[in-house]
Formats: structure tokens, C-alpha cells, sequence
């Protein structure tokens, strides 16, 4: 296995095992499914290889070769709206109870930008803690960790719910051992039978394999 998929896995885990029900982390077996709803808010954070570079000069030929990864860490925030967006497009609701629907939502989109900042700063702190300098591998298998980039996106309306997003770019530089794919073709030649029009046609197919080497 690439390190880099190694090294997705050790931040979720990094994630999940310090969330200490404030949030809940995609893919980590060990969350508690009633953590992480804090006074009607859902907190949620998830981890994806998102590129690398590969610097020819830093890499030999047949390895080890030089990445330069970069893994997008997405946080995701959900409030109840305390309100339908049936009675705010209600032709039959009252300016009074529009209004008051509407005040319910934009109290929802505020809690949300609290707790979404304060999400970066826990996903933040953990992330740059400096028992995490090598995220969870070997002494000397990785380098240049940084959150070089912190984003917030809009607030969107999901109805009875106000959803809230913000992504962090989570870099770091690892050594790729070059070993070779041992699970495609294997070089070894097949004779096949196809039968074309009710004729048995004996064909040969080269560089096959059955279920792989």
C-alpha cells in the first residue's frame, strides 16, 4: 500500500480518537453514533486524498519517489431551523409569522458560523498538535506537515435544516516506494474457443490472465 493511503487512514483515525463526542468522523468505526449533537447542532468532518506532486528531482527513476500530498479535511455543520419553509412561502401566513419563521433561520445560520469556526479550530489544533507531527507513522516518514488553506463556504437552506461547510488543505511530503503492480497481467498466454455463427473459431489471447497473478 501507497503511503499516502496510509497516511489518509491514520488522520481519520487521529480525528475520530480526539473528537471526544463533539463531532462525529467519516469513516471511524469506533465513533459513538449519539455523540457529536451538541444543543441541535451535528458536527461532522471527513478526509480525502485530494493531489500530489511527484518533483522529478527529488524522486529517483525506480524509486523511492518524493509526494508532496495535499488531503482535503471537509467539516460540515447542520442546525435545526426551529421552522418550515412552507410557512415563510405561504400565501396564506402573516407578515408576523413569516417574519418569525424567517428570525428561526437566521438564528440557525448564526449558530451554525459559530459552531463551524469553532469546529476549524478543534480540527485545527488536533491536526497541528505537536504529538501529531509525524500523523501517526514512523519517525522520519513524513514531513512539511501544514494546513496551508482554510475555507468557508456559503450557508445553505436544506429546509428545516441550515447546513454550513468549510474545507482545510492538509499538506504534508512522504517518500513512495516504487514496487511495481503485482496484481494485473501476468504474460501468460490463454487459448480461447469462441463460437461465432455456431462455427468453434480457436482464438489465442495473449498477455492474459484468469483472475489476476
Amino acid at each position: 500500500m501507497m503511503k499516502f493511503r496510509e497516511i489518509k487512514d491514520k488522520i481519520i483515525e487521529i480525528l475520530g480518537s480526539n473528537a471526544n463526542g463533539r463531532f462525529q468522523t467519516i469513516g471511524y468505526q469506533r465513533q459513538n453514533k449519539n455523540a457529536a449533537e451538541v444543543l441541535g447542532i451535528l458536527r461532522t468532518v471527513q478526509v480525502y486524498y485530494f493531489s500530489g506532486d511527484f518533483p522529478k528531482g527529488k524522486s529517483g527513476l525506480t524509486g523511492p519517489a518524493h509526494h508532496a500530498a495535499t488531503f482535503r479535511v471537509e467539516l460540515t455543520v447542520a442546525s435545526d431551523a426551529v421552522g418550515d419553509l412552507a410557512t415563510i412561502k405561504s400565501g396564506a401566513s402573516t407578515l408576523t409569522q413569516k417574519a418569525a419563521k424567517l428570525l428561526s433561520f437566521q438564528s440557525a445560520a448564526e449558530r451554525c458560523d459559530c459552531s463551524i469556526d469553532e469546529f476549524i479550530e478543534i480540527v485545527y489544533q488536533i491536526l497541528m498538535d505537536g504529538r501529531n507531527l509525524d500523523v501517526g507513522m514512523e519517525p522520519g516518514q513524513v514531513s512539511d506537515r501544514w494546513i496551508g488553506r482554510i475555507e468557508k463556504d456559503d450557508i445553505e437552506d436544506k429546509g428545516e435544516y441550515v447546513t454550513l461547510t468549510a474545507a482545510m488543505d492538509f499538506s504534508l511530503s512522504t517518500e513512495e516506494e516504487i514496487l511495481g503492480d503485482t496484481g494485473g497481467i501476468s504474460g501468460t498466454t490463454y487459448k480461447v474457443t469462441l463460437d461465432i455463427n455456431g462455427d468453434d473459431v480457436e482464438q489465442t489471447a495473449k498477455e492474459g490472465t484468469l483472475g489476476g497473478a
